[in-house]
């Protein structure tokens, strides 16, 4: 079978879109060939996949067959044999010209390249992006981050063409679009949706696109990540953004939205005058900590295991309450410290008793870490017959999660997939600040030709960032 590098997550994806590769492509038969994997950008190249850090092991991938004495056509590029052959990824390869070859179905996914779109003058501003160039943030099958000049891309019929202003939630300007494209023209500002499902199966005929099982997620293998400077995307998950709005605060709307999706969830158990808990004050949790105070949810108060990132989220929302989180400490005891914080500590239990003390704990926990202790203080924490959301992604078998104490206090654990619908609730909420202002979360920002800069500051614990936005300034005439 095949192995992957420390990449559980999508392996199921990767191995059945390669063995369809190998057999419907290449000819093999499965069942005959023995079979193993080396992870190599090149590989993803092909199918246009992700293009920056947090996806090194799923971006790296060639494939191998059989024994080391036979030559392969995998359809290596000519460029990158050489980085193949150093991580031990083949003694021989028989190179091809993936350009030249016609569309191959895949498990549902076309590798074709694109039609050209229907534009008086497409072909003209084109050939004009292409002295821009397309930089785009690649890793390298040593595990490294470089920037590499890429094609600028063509939109199909469906798509608009953006030049992309920030990182990998983006927002930007409509350069070109499809002929089947109404709802956005040339010089539009947008913000960009990186998720576009299939919008047949019944959970997107259902309303829960965020669910969709072939959902094309821009920096989730196979899709290419926004870490450039031009991107194609379907114009139906592109939003525009009113004058009000800066291009940084259209980036915003994608961590926002993660937030909002979940509050929907919470069937009103969150609002005005109801206590409410943030786990983790890292970008999301502070957009979470912004999203509660909208909705009137009080008192408020956020944990985490950084003193930083707490003074860093008292300066933002003067006011509310902090917890700084003990590893030594178990979660039991670090809930009944920040029940303490809401007047319902054991000081406060043994003199009043629960009746008069249960009420004022918090009744949503917005779990935004996805750390195992953090969801068991998460439940205990939370009072009766309220709600756990839990947000942050953790690992795949969680153990030690208090069951019987939420069983016995009813109360609801809850959980989330990406979103859906929430980008103009995303939109109005922060146009104008007058719902909510994001703008301090913005801690760095970087061109982006420094954008593996800007990836080593991310990664550098010694250099406090929240968010570190990439921004391309390069002015495109329509």
């Amino acid at each position: 079978m095949f192995h992957h590098l420390n990449n559980p997550i999508y392996g199921v994806l990767i191995d059945s879109i390669i063995n369809d590769f190998l057999i419907k492509k290449c000819g093999y038969n499965m069942h005959s060939y023995p079979r193993t994997a080396l992870v190599a950008s090149t590989y993803c190249d092909y199918f246009g996949s992700v293009a920056y850090p947090s996806m090194l092991d799923v971006g790296l991938r060639v494939v191998k067959l059989g024994n080391n004495s036979v030559t392969y056509e995998c359809g290596i590029f000519e460029e990158d044999q050489e980085q193949v052959k150093a991580v031990g990824g083949f003694t021989q390869i028989s190179t091809r010209a993936f350009a030249d070859e016609p569309a191959v179905e895949l498990n549902g996914h076309t590798l074709k390249r694109k039609k050209t779109a229907t534009h008086s003058n497409i072909d003209t501003l084109l050939e004009r992006l292409r002295i821009h160039g397309n930089p785009a943030l690649h890793v390298t099958p040593d595990h490294k981050i470089e920037l590499r000049s890429t094609e600028v891309p063509t939109p199909s019929p469906q798509e608009a063409l953006v030049h992309c202003i920030l990182g990998h939630e983006p927002s930007g300007v409509v350069l070109a679009v499809g002929s089947d494209v109404t709802n956005v023209q040339p010089g539009d500002r947008v913000a960009i949706e990186p998720g576009v499902p299939c919008r047949k199966c019944w959970l997107c005929d259902a309303g829960k696109y965020n669910l969709c099982e072939d959902v094309k997620f821009a920096g989730v293998c196979p899709s290419a990540g926004t870490i450039r400077r031009f991107i194609a995307h379907d114009a139906r998950y592109l939003h525009k953004l009113p004058d009000s709005m800066t291009f940084a605060q259209g980036a915003l709307v994608e961590p926002l939205s993660v937030v909002l999706h979940a509050i929907k969830q919470c069937k009103g158990s969150i609002g005005i005058g109801r206590p409410a808990l943030i786990c983790g004050a890292g970008p999301i949790g502070l957009c979470a900590l912004a999203a509660a105070k909208a909705t009137g949810a009080w008192p408020l108060v956020i944990t985490d295991v950084d003193q930083s990132k707490l003074d860093f989220a008292r300066q933002m929302f003067p006011g509310i309450g902090t917890y700084l989180v003990e590893m030594s400490k178990t979660p039991a005891q670090c809930s009944e410290e920040i029940r303490a914080l809401y007047g319902c500590g054991p000081r406060e239990l043994e003199r009043a008793g629960p009746s008069k003390t249960e009420y004022n704990a918090p009744s949503t926990v917005l779990e935004c870490t996805g750390i195992e202790s953090s969801v068991a203080t998460a439940a205990y924490s939370c009072r009766r017959n309220g709600t756990v959301m839990v947000i942050g992604v953790g690992r795949s078998i969680m153990n030690n999660v208090p069951f019987m104490q939420l069983s016995l206090s009813k109360i609801e654990l809850r959980f989330i997939n990406r979103y859906s619908d929430t980008w103009p609730a995303g939109i109005n909420a922060l146009a104008g600040g007058q719902v909510m202002n994001l703008d301090a979360l913005v801690t760095h920002t970087f061109p982006l030709e420094q954008a593996v800069e800007a990836m080593n500051l991310c990664a550098d614990p010694a250099t406090p960032s929240i968010k570190v936005q990439i921004v391309d300034d390069t002015e495109i005439e329509i």
